[in-house]
């Protein structure tokens, strides 16, 4: 049997994940943390994108780092200002290939999945 063509899809290593953002603001997911090598100590920028969007990429020269017990802290001002509060839970997407993870809150994925559900029912309510 010949081997299927690779896609696109196929180049694209992202590995997903949910968790609730504890009550010090941190994201305690390590299977999707570790799936980037992101050890404690490791150096990282924060950046707000929009509300309810974070990127974050390992930098060496980076502002913020990873806790000693392996977790993300999200500086509260971050969190402010993405809307972002303790007890939300968040998709975590990491892109191996460009050492980076999004963090997409609640509120965005409910207004996407709305959005896919009007797509499936003709936008019918």
């Amino acid at each position: 049997m010949a081997a299927m063509p690779s896609t696109s899809l196929d180049r694209v290593r992202v590995v997903l994940g949910s968790v609730l953002v504890n009550h010090n603001g941190r994201i305690a997911e390590r299977s999707v943390l570790g799936s980037l090598g992101w050890a404690p100590g490791v150096r990282i920028d924060i950046r707000p994108v929009t509300e309810g969007v974070l990127d974050v990429v390992g930098n060496p020269n980076g502002e913020h780092m990873i806790a000693r017990n392996g977790q993300l802290q999200i500086p509260a001002a971050i969190r402010r200002r993405v809307r972002l509060r303790i007890g939300h839970r968040v998709l975590l997407a990491a892109h191996l290939d460009q050492n980076r993870l999004i963090v997409v809150c609640e509120s965005v994925l409910h207004g996407v999945v709305t959005d896919i559900r009007g797509f499936i029912d003709g936008d019918e309510q």
